[in-house]
């Protein structure tokens, strides 16, 4: 008897994992494409920090920055605000996609370093 009522749960859980539930909407970006974005969105958040920092900022530049990387991924800004806003209701999905973000970022960091020109240490002569 056990055993029965083991398969049924064992069936239903596995049905209701395969639903259409996990499926994202119409209209709604897909993970994949969030992640690109949100990639590019947080380098070009680093480059206008940048700017800031060196006194050499526009007034709509991180405007213009976010405008120019949802062209470039070709996808309407309002898209992408509302893609934003149903991740956010559903944060194990948004963190599956930080996760990929972080990563990615990671990756890209390290290869810099692994670019770097190798400075020789000071001596102190002059």
């Amino acid at each position: 008897m056990r055993t029965k009522i083991f398969l049924l749960i064992s069936a239903l859980w596995l049905l209701a994992s395969c639903s259409d539930s996990n499926k994202t909407p119409k209209g709604i970006l897909p993970q994949k494409q969030m992640v690109d974005l949100l990639v590019d969105m947080h380098l070009s958040e680093a480059i206008n920090g940048q700017r800031f920092r060196l006194d050499q900022t526009t007034k709509n530049f991180s405007n213009d920055l976010y405008f120019s990387i949802c062209k470039k991924h070709d996808v309407d800004p309002d898209v992408f605000a509302k893609s934003v806003l149903y991740y956010g209701k559903h944060p194990e999905k948004y963190d599956a996609i930080y996760d990929q973000v972080l990563n990615r970022l990671n990756e890209m960091e390290e290869q810099a370093k692994k670019e770097e020109p190798k400075l020789k240490p000071d001596d102190g002569k002059k």
